[in-house]
């Protein structure tokens, strides 16, 4: 029930749509976010792969034998692993304490949300390295057939469900990489139960949007290349490729930002001002709570208390 009305997923994921990009547009520069913590992540991967060729050089090493080619495959896998989760986590936690701030009446800039994500760097790369090891397990899980794929999926969901928060609360809280783990777990089993309930999610909304957005690109391929007219498919292709950025950037910034919603909400029962509280409640699958609305002074220099 949302509004006093009776509505089905699709119509609650826009409404949800909706109502986050309206937060995002109060602080619209957490769209920077994505694409500089990506060319973070490429660095890294320049490095990781510099490094790994300078070793493979100066050792004069051909890995001929499989146990070790094995090993260095998977070791090449994991430093890749813990740097694409360090720059994913550095990003959510810029746009964690973001959303907080302007929850509580605060108002972050860019500089101040990288300056506070790069002060829990230590804890964030600890967290890269325990879900790059649990990554690595699963993906060698995988490969032993579909018993193997099935019990990757179970327990990669299981990990995904029980360290959903951990990034707010080591940025709210100020939990370490370890304490994280439980204090995200307990968030979860308090407002769900025993039992993961299905929720309102963004994907439904993006998935039509890239739907209807791949449909019109292949009739409009089409129609291109019956006229022969290549610089057209060559646009149509540069246009196709920048949605799918610009997408993907929107919508990994609209979860970041309804994830902190969510936890601010179960941990702190802070309503914010200026987002649907019905939306928050059915996503949390909470029974009904009364809620007081808590008064906030915003911090002086616009940082989160």
């Amino acid at each position: 029930m949302i509004e006093g009305k009776q509505v089905g997923r699709l119509k609650a994921s826009w409404l949800l749509c909706k109502e986050s990009w309206r937060f995002l547009s109060l602080d619209r520069e957490m769209l920077w976010v994505s694409p500089i913590t990506a060319l973070l992540n490429l660095f890294l991967l320049g490095v990781i792969f510099g490094g790994f060729v300078i070793m493979y050089v100066a050792s004069g090493a051909t890995w001929s034998d499989p146990t070790s080619t094995r090993v260095v495959q998977y070791g090449v896998l994991f430093v890749c692993y813990v740097a694409g989760a360090f720059s994913l986590a550095l990003g959510q936690a810029a746009i964690v304490h973001t959303v907080y701030t302007r929850v509580h009446g605060g108002d972050a800039t860019l500089s101040q949300s990288l300056k506070v994500a790069f002060s829990h760097s230590g804890s964030l790369l600890v967290w890269s390295c325990i879900t790059s090891t649990v990554g690595v397990v699963l993906h060698a899980v995988s490969k032993h057939k579909i018993a193997g794929l099935i019990v990757a999926a179970l327990l990669g969901t299981a990990w995904g469900v029980l360290t959903y928060f951990v990034v707010p609360a080591m940025v709210i809280d100020k939990k370490s990489a370890f304490g994280s783990i439980p204090r995200s777990a307990s968030v979860f089993k308090q407002n769900w139960g025993e039992t993961l309930v299905s929720n309102i999610s963004l994907g439904a909304v993006f998935f039509l949007a890239h739907f209807l957005v791949l449909m019109s690109f292949i009739g409009l391929t089409v129609v291109t290349l019956s006229l022969h007219n290549i610089p057209l498919f060559v646009l149509l292709c540069v246009s196709m490729v920048i949605w799918m950025i610009v997408a993907n950037i929107v919508l990994s910034t609209l979860n970041a930002v309804i994830r902190t919603l969510l936890y601010v909400y179960a941990t702190e029962n802070v309503v914010p001002q200026n987002f649907n509280t019905e939306l928050l409640s059915a996503m949390l699958q909470k029974r009904a709570v009364s809620f007081t609305p808590t008064s906030f002074t915003p911090p002086a220099d616009g940082q989160a208390a």
